[in-house]
């Protein structure tokens, strides 16, 4: 049994898309060399719990699994590269999800569902991460006017767990909580 855990609610990509988004983070090895996360599965975070004790998460999550199944799936659009800035020292290349009213209120449904508070969330897939910027003014022009699209529908939220003090531990399926289709509008 965990003492402490880690929990990491992810939204999963299709295959297509996943290995699109491979393609591009190998790519980006071959131009900078290696980074953080180059050989990280294609997702979209949604929340990052850490140091959870576990006999207090998992009545949270079963919980959380009875809001989600009430609402609808939802199709979201990439829709080209974007980047993060953290701070004056790096910065994050990302795919873009195309935000529209319904995605807004869709993405505002599931926290609320979920029951957490997310400042500023804007939901993308990241492609390379944390890289110091001179290493990002080399690799950005690679992606700042290429087009990148794709459509997938979001079908269920992905938790992941690991151990929170143990060094190189490695990301598990906890549960997967499919979104039913029992709301009509939102």
């Amino acid at each position: 049994m965990l003492n402490y855990a880690d929990y990491l609610m992810i939204i999963s990509l299709p295959d297509a898309i996943a290995k699109e988004i491979s393609r591009y983070k190998q790519a980006s090895v071959n131009c900078i060399g290696h980074f953080e996360g180059m050989y990280s599965t294609a997702h979209i975070v949604v929340t990052h719990q850490t140091r959870c004790k576990p006999f207090l998460v998992q009545p949270a999550i079963v919980q959380m699994e009875r809001r989600l199944c009430i609402m609808p799936p939802v199709t979201l659009q990439i829709n080209g590269f974007n980047y993060v800035s953290h701070g004056q020292t790096a910065k994050t290349i990302v795919a873009g999800i195309e935000i529209t009213p319904q995605t807004d209120k869709w993405f505002r449904l599931l926290t609320s569902q979920m029951g957490i508070k997310l400042k500023n969330f804007v939901p993308h897939v990241v492609i390379a991460t944390n890289i110091p910027v001179p290493t990002f003014n080399k690799l950005w022009p690679n992606f700042k006017d290429r087009e990148f699209t794709g459509e997938f529908t979001v079908k269920s939220l992905t938790i992941l767990h690991r151990d929170t003090y143990v060094e190189y531990q490695e990301w598990k399926i906890y549960k997967e909580l499919i979104f039913g289709n029992r709301l009509t509008a939102f």
